[in-house]
């Protein structure tokens, strides 16, 4: 099944990254269906250069840029810029419940602290907005491309979600291994729970027809979860690191910095691009 991913254009230099990743990624990125989808600022918070028709330039030489080096054709990527009505994030937000999309995608320049405390980065915004469609943050890609997914698992629904995410998207390219992580404190949980968790998520992504010679399981120790992810990720040179996430309101901490596995590797993961699921 054709998978069709929407890839969102900011105003912050990053938009070759998702680009890139998509054609580094996928053993065939011509198998898979774009829709570039630029937003520009409400007149007189930017000016007028930011015009819907200034996007869609934009959008076209992105197009034909990723045409020429995958050699596909144009048929697999359309073009849509808008001029936003208010919030940008939430013009992401309800394209992506429009279109139906099976990912969100989006380049994610290196943040300042400043900006997360004040949520200034369109990705920081995305994470906490109640959606139905899992994102995908890719940072300056690797001169030397990176293979493999490392799926994070953890109790309840947001993890089984992301299971079958990874699963459905890699599920007719064999490319890629997907490395089972469960991050296990040694005071709280016993050697039993991660048998429980390999075992659910090896059941969906077999369900999904990955092949379970693609599929390893991998336990490792610690008591804080996203460094243990950043470690491994990094030992480990993948590609992607995919996560769940629930949806919930900032707590008073959080609005102050978030600290959720997620937003943490948000911030901080480098060299791997990041799937969350909620």
């Amino acid at each position: 099944m054709e998978k069709h991913f929407l890839v969102c254009v900011c105003d912050d230099g990053a938009e070759s990254y998702s680009i890139r990743f998509i054609r580094d990624f996928f053993n065939f990125p011509c198998d898979v269906r774009l829709t570039l989808f630029h937003v520009a600022p409400q007149s007189g918070s930017w000016g007028g250069h930011n015009s819907s028709s200034t996007g869609t330039k934009l959008l076209e030489k992105i197009r034909d840029n990723f045409l020429v080096n995958s050699f596909c054709n144009e048929s697999k990527v359309d073009i849509k810029s808008i001029n936003s009505r208010g919030s940008i994030a939430r013009e992401f937000v309800q394209e992506g419940h429009k279109g139906l999309y099976d990912a969100v995608i989006f380049g994610r320049q290196a943040t300042s602290t400043f900006e997360e405390l004040f949520d200034y980065s369109i990705p920081n915004r995305m994470i906490w907005e109640d959606i139905t469609f899992p994102l995908w943050f890719c940072k300056c890609p690797q001169e030397i491309p990176r293979k493999n997914v490392l799926l994070c698992l953890g109790s309840g629904d947001p993890s089984q979600r992301i299971t079958d995410h990874v699963g459905y998207v890699l599920s007719e390219d064999s490319a890629h291994s997907i490395t089972l992580l469960h991050v296990q404190n040694p005071k709280k949980e016993k050697a039993e729970s991660s048998d429980i968790l390999f075992e659910t998520a090896r059941g969906s992504l077999l369900a999904n027809g990955v092949e379970e010679s693609r599929i390893i399981p991998r336990i490792v120790g610690g008591t804080d979860v996203a460094k243990a992810i950043q470690a491994e990720a990094l030992k480990g040179h993948y590609s992607v690191v995919a996560v769940g996430r629930d949806f919930h309101d900032k707590t008073t901490k959080e609005k102050l910095l978030p600290d959720s596995v997620s937003a943490k590797l948000l911030r901080n993961l480098e060299g791997a691009a990041l799937w969350i699921s909620k």
